[in-house]
């Protein structure tokens, strides 16, 4: 694989291949080089002195003078290792532990992966290597990291007294082996962000008071100029952060086609894929799609003006197919992407049923294309291909569709698919027969935890999902540690397992436990209830944990405060000029997010300028500009929105056909059939769609939006035609499909228009939240509620 590289690049297979110097190796690995000085330098021989191993890990008992060392101008290259001084290597039966130790750090599970480094620290004070205990304190660190504030400045100050007890560079770096990278991360956990990016500038070998050019000059030690560029975009230095990457990308590039660097060719490819990959993401994020789709068929030796048949074949390299599946996917060019998945696989686009859904025995491959044909409405096909996966038939027993194939990513997702389509009964005896539970067990058996976090978190959604909240509210509570009747205080505080901590904010706010959901959610972003504005609205720099504070404060009916952090983290004032205001960030996410809190508050010119903004375009472009699609998914879609709820329906219909032409994606073509509602054309245009239960609730939605118009214009008797059409589809779907929430609050609405009485459509919305528990906190935007509102008033009026 080439990368950009020329086909005829030399290998280094003869014997007459050159071998690389060491001072040449020394310029690779974690000793870098100094990018800022060019020196040549004459070697003044030792031959008592220990040899110098160029880029060997440095500790407090390393020689400190140049002349302590030996240096050979044509020496062997020998692998990197410590030498640990006076002290023994540690025994067999620690290494064991130490590595067991970052096996379940590498697993995430951190609270573990803590304790196990502790007792190897404690119990082993005095057996343990220097390196090995630089090596585990460095570990206990990096698990510390992914948890609470509390702990993630106790990693730091772990870190620094490691640190006071070895060398500096006279940068001022460590010289103790991924120390100050891992302190780095640390401090951009805590959201010390100019802490984080000043040590990497001294791991890097640069000063603050470089200029851009020197700053963005890779340093060759990778992994952090990969970590620098990292913290640059999420410190919103998108500019500097690109220039880096491309600059790091050129060296590694000039370094592989360089004959005296073959012997470590594999490692620099292993960087450059890296860095490529670093790139493609950035550039999703900076909305340079066709950049990074460029850069994704060069590393796949494609061109865009390539057939669709040779852009779709594989490259043979995974990661960068499914890396370029995943960004057909965001700019919504589904059918490339499976035709993409299909040839990874082994298939076929217009093959048989049988054939789409065998498994490839590739597993990430095949749940990639799950999540593909979920996404585009191929549920039966989904569903087929997992059971497939699993061994199973769709026709098989519930007995048999239950029973766990301990492929446990294969079971999960089986579970999470059922549960999406509502078969919640199958779904929760998959997953506690993956457990060796029964339903009939009794609650305390039910609510013990597992022991696996991904099957809890499983469990407490699909009970969730049942409405048996406080099965799910034990179990998260006893996956904590925490018994149900303990303190407020002790409730509330976080657990060190942030997705557990998460779902049971999101519980908490279905079950109306709003302040203790609040509470936790501070807690784990290092902040108090009580505390100023100025601390509560500052980002903890945690994305998940800031984005779902944002929403919990939306439910709690806090718009000024959700505003005002969304804002803080997009690296804005509240009390910016509107330029500055609608200026993108360059996350989508939270741009988005912004969006859609200003349509709430009825900000709309906001919110459009900051849409048209991400999509580079202006208010002052032509129509036919403006309603030309961006090539973001979500973007184009959010705009769809706004254009229809502030009632540029002209434009919304037109950019909404242009967009379901370019993404065939599942969620336009649903969209275009509810801006169809209540028109003319819309029985002809659904006449094309397979039925379904969304189908089947458009549908009535139509007729019911089609009454409402009927109803505001006098023509009363047949908008009372309409609603009992609307009635009668509602209660169609749920005689076949039960727990669809849509249908009973679809049938809500209709009984209330009907006069029919209020506890009878009231249970109906009820049952709706119950099946549906987020329902509750979803916008309520949409502007066919006005038409409704209209209609239901002059009804009332009528008292008809």
């Amino acid at each position: 694989m080439s990368y950009g590289l020329p086909t005829t690049t030399t290998a280094a297979s003869s014997s007459s291949t050159p071998t690389a110097s060491t001072s040449q190796l020394s310029q690779f690995g974690a000793s870098g080089s100094d990018t800022d000085e060019k020196k040549s330098c004459r070697y003044t021989l030792n031959p008592e002195a220990r040899t110098f191993i160029p880029g060997a890990r440095q500790h407090a008992n390393s020689p400190s003078n140049i002349k302590d060392r030996q240096a050979t101008a044509n020496q062997s290259f020998t692998p990197r290792t410590f030498q640990p001084g006076k002290k023994n290597p540690a025994p067999e039966a620690i290494k064991k532990e130490i590595d067991s130790a970052f096996a379940t750090l590498n697993n995430e599970n951190f609270p573990d992966a803590e304790k196990a480094f502790r007792v190897i620290l404690h119990e082993n004070k005095n057996r343990l290597s220097p390196f090995d205990k630089q090596n585990t304190t460095i570990g206990l660190a990096k698990s510390l990291k992914e948890q609470t504030r509390e702990k993630q400045l106790e990693a730091c100050s772990l870190l620094e007294e490691l640190r006071s007890e070895g060398e500096l560079t006279r940068f001022g770096a460590s010289t103790i082996y991924n120390l100050d990278l891992t302190l780095s991360l640390c401090e951009e956990a805590l959201g010390k962000h100019f802490d984080a990016e000043t040590r990497l500038l001294k791991l890097r070998k640069k000063r603050r008071s470089a200029d851009e050019e020197t700053l963005c000059r890779s340093s060759r030690y990778y992994s952090v100029d990969i970590t620098s560029a990292r913290l640059w975009q999420s410190m919103g230095k998108n500019t500097q952060a690109e220039r880096l990457l491309l600059n790091i990308k050129a060296d590694l590039i000039e370094r592989l086609q360089s004959e005296p660097y073959a012997l470590i060719a594999p490692k620099l490819q292993k960087y450059l894929d890296s860095v490529n990959i670093a790139l493609v993401r950035l550039w999703e994020v900076m909305n340079k799609h066709e950049s990074a789709e460029k850069l994704l068929l060069d590393m796949s030796r494609k061109h865009p003006n390539d057939s669709e048949e040779a852009l779709c074949k594989p490259c043979g390299h995974r990661d960068i197919d499914l890396t370029l599946v995943r960004l057909w996917q965001m700019t919504g060019k589904h059918r490339r992407a499976e035709k993409l998945l299909l040839n990874v696989s082994g298939k076929r686009l217009g093959a048989s049923e049988e054939e789409l859904c065998k498994p490839c025995r590739k597993h990430d491959i095949d749940l990639t294309l799950v999540r593909h044909w979920e996404l585009t409405g191929k549920n039966k096909l989904a569903e087929k291909l997992l059971l497939n996966m699993s061994g199973k038939h769709p026709d098989a027993s519930e007995e048999i569709l239950c029973k766990p194939c301990w492929q446990r990513k294969i079971d999960l997702t089986l579970v999470l698919h059922w549960a999406v389509k509502g078969k919640y009964s199958l779904g929760e005896r998959l997953l506690l027969n993956m457990i060796h539970k029964h339903p009939d067990d009794g609650e305390e058996i039910l609510c013990e935890p597992s022991g696996h976090h991904d099957i809890d978190l499983a469990r407490a959604r699909i009970w969730q999902d049942m409405n048996k909240t406080e099965r799910a509210e034990r179990l998260l509570l006893n996956v904590c540690g925490k018994p149900l009747n303990d303190t407020d205080e002790s409730l509330c505080k976080p657990s060190g397992y942030h997705d557990i901590d998460l779902a049971l904010t999101r519980l908490w706010q279905i079950m109306g436990k709003h302040e203790w959901a609040e509470r936790l959610l501070l807690n784990m972003s290092g902040k108090q209830p009580g505390a100023s504005e100025e601390i509560l609205f500052q980002p903890c720099w945690k994305s998940v944990i800031d984005m779902t504070l944002v929403r919990h404060w939306e439910v709690m009916g806090k718009y000024g405060w959700s505003e005002k952090l969304l804002l803080n983290m997009s690296g804005k004032s509240f009390c910016a000029s509107e330029q500055e205001l609608c200026r993108a960030c360059g996350h989508n996410d939270i741009d988005l997010a912004l969006v859609r809190l200003w349509e709430k508050l009825e900000k709309y010119e906001l919110a459009e300028k900051l849409l048209l903004n991400m999509s580079s375009k202006s208010a002052n472009d032509s129509e036919e500009s403006l309603c030309i699609p961006f090539g973001h998914h979500d973007i184009d879609l959010a705009l769809v929105r706004l254009w229809e709820m502030v009632g540029k329906h002209e434009w919304a219909g037109r950019l909404l056909r242009r967009c379901c032409d370019l993404y065939h994606s599942n969620e336009y073509e649903y969209t275009l059939l509810c801006f169809s509602t209540g028109q003319a054309g819309f029985m002809e245009m659904i006449g094309n769609y397979p039925e379904t239960e969304n189908t089947l609730l458009v549908t009535s939605i139509h007729y019911f939006n089609l009454a409402c118009k009927q109803i505001t214009n006098d023509a009363l008797e047949s908008g009372k035609d309409s609603l009992e059409k609307a009635l009668e589809i509602a209660e169609s779907i749920l005689k076949k499909y039960p727990l669809y929430a849509g249908a009973y609050s679809q049938k809500a609405h209709c009984l209330r228009m009907l006069g029919r009485g209020e506890q009878e459509w009231k249970e109906c919305f009820e049952k709706a939240v119950s099946l549906d528990p987020g329902r509750l906190y979803k916008e309520k935007t949409d502007l066919w509620r006005n038409d409704e509102a209209t209609a239901l008033l002059k009804l009332r009026s009528l008292k008809v």
